[in-house]
């Protein structure tokens, strides 16, 4: 269902959001944007705008964009209350600040959206007295002290990761299906990566919370 320190994630991810609403409500024609952690899925991010209720757009890796079609929306939600807030998953719009290279252990090594967007913004504002303010909290969030349900869910996964080994158990790892802890194969779970589905309910939340026109949420497309 979700890995260990996700509910902790998210709770101080939703956190650093509303800093960046504080920011964007300060001044007039105010774009607050936050870059959250999510690599290679945008779970983080949808789940702390959601949690959050005040974010305009979310940008996460599993949807392409269009820079114009950003600035179009940034003008429009100005227009009607004259700040915004953005959250982008570190991953997202990889397609705009490709780096081309890898690290020493061969993964690629992404290009900052956030600072992109940043600037992105900036020039487009600057010519009507608008600016952005951008937060990267980094680290911040992944350090926060334990939340209690991620203390109670740790402590579960311990347990039964010992009870597991206790029976004989190898190459296997402990999980939750649907809440319930169960054993799987670890090759299975090394198989592949989460990602958010486009047509999931949390997904299409998401958007319908951000009121995020179709063009950036990434369902125009897939319906074709």
């Amino acid at each position: 269902d979700k890995t260990f320190g996700f509910d902790s994630a998210v709770a101080a991810a939703s956190e650093v959001i509303r800093n960046g609403w504080v920011e964007a409500t300060s001044a007039k024609r105010g774009v607050g944007i936050v870059k959250l952690m999510g690599r290679d899925a945008g779970f983080v991010a949808m789940h702390a705008a959601l949690a959050s209720t005040i974010v305009d757009l979310v940008l996460i890796p599993e949807v392409q964009f269009k820079v114009e079609d950003i600035m179009a929306h940034v003008d429009e939600t100005l227009k009607t209350k004259n700040f915004m807030v953005i959250a982008v998953a570190e991953g997202a719009g990889q397609e705009h600040v490709a780096t081309g290279k890898k690290d020493s252990t061969g993964h690629t090594v992404y290009g900052d959206i956030g600072v992109f967007l940043r600037d992105k913004v900036n020039s487009h504002l600057k010519p009507v007295g608008g600016r952005s303010f951008y937060i990267d909290p980094s680290y911040i969030i992944r350090s926060v002290p334990i939340r209690p349900n991620d203390h109670i869910y740790c402590s579960r996964l311990a347990r039964d990761a010992v009870h597991t080994a206790m029976r004989g158990y190898t190459g296997v790892c402990v999980g939750p299906i649907h809440n319930i802890i169960v054993v799987m194969p670890s090759n299975l779970i090394a198989r592949g990566k989460r990602h958010v589905k486009i047509h999931s309910s949390g997904w299409q939340s998401c958007c319908q919370v951000c009121n995020m026109p179709a063009n950036l949420t990434g369902l125009q497309h897939a319906a074709k």
